[in-house]
């Protein structure tokens, strides 16, 4: 019988095979690659087709009709090269990238975060609300 530390040793060895097989076992998604706002763009707008609210012990996802994701809306003018969240009482928006992701942010618990993914570029417009959070998932296009 091998010894109890040699057995873990091979284990995590294993493990460690396992993890650096690229696509063995799993099916390989696109690289997500950091999206450049062109200085000639006036509107970004973003069309959500998920909504998650989230409070202390509870969590619910919703796909969002056609009806609704045009009241969820995200639109963001740019003007003289500030962003301004229009569909949030006008916020001035920062902007920062960070490896893949592009934010744009207003205040702690109040951002968007987008990445391209192919050909489309996918967001996340998060706030946060009294004891809980509101985060809305879509597709953003850059006019």
């Amino acid at each position: 019988m091998p010894k109890r530390g040699v057995r873990n040793v091979v284990g995590v060895a294993v493990l460690c095979v396992g993890l650096t097989a690229p696509g063995v076992g799993s099916q390989e998604s696109p690289s997500p690659t950091s999206v450049d706002i062109p200085p000639t763009a006036t509107v970004l707008e973003g069309i959500p087709t998920v909504r998650i609210d989230s409070a202390e012990g509870t969590t619910t996802r919703r796909q969002l009709d056609q009806a609704e994701a045009a009241r969820s809306l995200l639109r963001i003018n740019v003007i003289d090269g500030q962003y301004y969240w229009t569909s949030r009482e006008n916020r001035l928006l920062r902007l920062d990238t960070s490896g893949a992701f592009t934010y744009l942010s207003s205040e702690p618990g109040r951002y968007i975060r987008f990445t391209r993914v192919n050909n489309r570029i996918e967001y996340v417009e998060h706030v946060d609300v009294a004891l809980g959070s509101v985060t809305w998932w879509g597709e953003l296009r850059i006019k």
